[in-house]
């Protein structure tokens, strides 16, 4: 009988181990490989999300100087310009989402650095019609007045304003990068009642721009109400909010739209963008 090598078991085990290492590095690789083709593929779908919510931002942009083009004298939201507006579908691979609202339909806060005590008493009226302090309207004309005027309404929070304060103005107020009146085709009605600074006539001048999609200076002295200081009929700067799924990727663009239409000629250009991923999507169950 042939004596057993007493080194045959150690081999042995070193050719398991190796064996295993060897393995392991083959599960390593098909890893990578497939962590890489994820990357590949998470980045492929992000440029697509990102190139799509581009493009709707390009349609806007295309449809606010036909808009310049075509009806320069007024602003509303029986326009075609709105019909860009796109309730979240469902496309092959994701999900997509437009909405273009008019920032003139807003108070510009930075009229109370120049405009002096009638912007100041409708900002005050504004403030009560809001349930908040009207005091405080003089307090943020004096900061606007010494600092200058800001770039987004959350900059008033350094001149002392509580966000509560200023969530309770955003659907009222903004801050816009170019002069500009407050649009009564498409101001809100608690924002008609500061300006008109009577509710019985502010429900008239909203009843009749719900009859004809819009208000004109005639309809207006139809119905016994004279136009407001710091209001018109137009609008020159927009907000456009995009969110566009592709994939395991979400991104949400943000721009600020600005028309421009005088003796140089008429332009429409992205004054801002905000390009945010909103992160990837949760695995499917």
């Amino acid at each position: 009988m042939r004596a057993r090598d007493p080194q045959s078991g150690v081999v042995l085990v070193n050719v398991l181990v190796i064996l295993a290492i060897a393995a392991s590095v083959v599960l390593l690789m098909l890893g990578s490989r497939d962590a890489a083709l994820d990357r590949v593929a998470r980045q492929s779908d992000a440029v697509q999300a990102e190139w799509l919510a581009l493009g709707a931002e390009a349609s806007v942009v295309d449809a606010l100087r036909r808009d310049l083009e075509t009806a320069p004298d007024s602003d509303h939201y029986a326009e075609p310009w709105t019909r860009v507006n796109q309730d979240e579908v469902t496309l092959a691979g994701g999900q997509f989402s437009v909405t273009v609202t008019d920032a003139q339909a807003r108070f510009d806060i930075n009229r109370l650095a120049a405009q002096g005590f009638a912007a100041v008493e409708f900002f005050a009226r504004l403030l009560a019609l809001l349930d908040l302090p009207p005091e405080r309207a003089g307090d943020v004309a004096a900061a606007l007045q010494r600092l200058g005027p800001v770039g987004d309404l959350r900059d008033l929070e350094r001149l002392g304003l509580p966000g509560d304060m200023l969530d309770k103005l955003a659907p009222y107020v903004t801050a816009l990068p170019v002069e500009g009146t407050i649009n009564l085709n498409t101001a809100p009605p608690l924002l008609l009642q500061a300006m008109f600074n009577n509710r019985a006539i502010a429900a008239r001048v909203q009843r009749l721009r719900d009859t004809d999609g819009m208000l004109t200076r005639a309809g207006l002295e139809g119905i016994g109400a004279l136009r407001p200081e710091n209001s018109g009929f137009t609008s020159n700067v927009f907000d456009l909010e995009v969110l566009a799924e592709v994939g395991a990727a979400r991104v949400r663009l943000q721009s600020r739209i600005v028309r421009t239409n005088d003796l140089q000629g008429r332009s429409v250009t992205v004054y801002a963008r905000r390009l945010l991923p909103v992160g990837d999507l949760p695995p499917e169950e």
